[in-house]
């Protein structure tokens, strides 16, 4: 059977998150709905990650297979909720992977600078004057392979907590701060607590070099707080051959 590449973009905020749950609205459950009133069976999807609930997606890669994949995505992406947009698709070789062929993730993580009631969906707004200079440089703390197991909620399931990050970094502009990370993998609420570290040094609280002592293993500072969901968005993912 074809399979197809299709990424798909989602405002998280009215999900339990991106992974099929039973009893939850999810958005690989309303993905799979929206598939079996087209098709009369269910079809299975295939994400490249986990986002968590009230996180959202620009572009999330998804495999599947299906017959007369051009009609049917093409029917999709007309009947999708509100909160979901099937953006692109393109037939791939059967043995792809969106989730295991992934080789790089990217995420950001948004924080206004005032309260706005239309980007409130979209960003973590704290009513913070934030240092941004500092937050960078405590973000490039963070590049190279470490172990992030002190950044990471448990029950994951992981064998290992090593993470290679790639870029990491802090930009500030007139309407608030944009918290940046590429990584060839994710822990499990990594990014959340990481971000509530910088956002501490932001404020002043916390010096830069902190991060670099949370992932040398010391054990007299902790990471976080996990900042909330809404301004967390996966950005991009990156595979070497599609």
């Amino acid at each position: 059977m074809p399979r197809y590449l299709a990424y798909f973009e989602y405002d998280g905020t009215g999900f339990r998150g991106f992974q099929y749950q039973p009893g939850e609205r999810t958005v690989q459950g309303e993905i799979e709905r929206c598939l079996e009133k087209i098709t009369g069976v269910r079809i299975p999807v295939t994400g490249a990650g986990r986002t968590d609930a009230g996180v959202h997606a620009l572009a999330m890669p998804t495999h599947l297979d299906i017959e007369r994949g051009e009609e049917r995505l093409s029917a999709l992406a007309r009947i999708l909720p509100r909160d979901i947009a099937l953006n692109c698709w393109f037939p791939v070789h059967d043995a792809f992977n969106a989730r295991f062929d992934a080789v790089e993730r990217t995420y950001h993580y948004r924080i206004g600078r005032r309260r706005s009631p239309l980007k409130a969906r979209t960003e973590y707004q704290p009513w913070l004057t934030l240092d941004t200079a500092a937050m960078d440089r405590a973000a490039g703390l963070s590049l190279g392979r470490a172990d992030w197991k002190a950044f990471a909620k448990s029950g994951g399931g992981n064998s290992t907590w090593i993470m290679d990050v790639r870029d990491a970094g802090v930009t500030g502009d007139a309407e608030g701060w944009t918290i940046r990370i590429t990584s060839d993998r994710f822990l499990r609420g990594v990014v959340r607590l990481w971000s509530g570290t910088l956002l501490r040094v932001g404020t002043g609280r916390l010096s830069p070099s902190v991060v670099g002592d949370i992932l040398g293993g010391a054990r007299a500072v902790a990471a976080g707080p996990s900042l909330p969901p809404c301004g967390l968005t996966l950005v991009e993912v990156k595979y070497e051959r599609v």
